[in-house]
């Protein structure tokens, strides 16, 4: 629930990286991917795991790519 709660939030508050990853922009990708991870962490209130930050990531790139 946190992980796509997260994507979610992610791609709406930041609709310039969405659109920067899917242009292949230089860096575009690894600050989604990490703001991914940062609204996780202020989501669930604590760091996401390994296997929770390949999720995000997972879920970010099937809706960027």
């Amino acid at each position: 629930m946190w992980i796509e709660s997260a994507v979610e939030r992610t791609l709406r508050e930041h609709p310039e990286l969405v659109r920067d990853a899917r242009a292949r922009v230089p860096k575009a990708w690894a600050q989604l991917a990490a703001m991914g991870v940062v609204t996780f962490r202020q989501s669930a209130g604590r760091p996401a795991t390994e296997d929770e930050r390949r999720a995000i990531w997972a879920s970010l790139w099937r809706r960027v790519g």
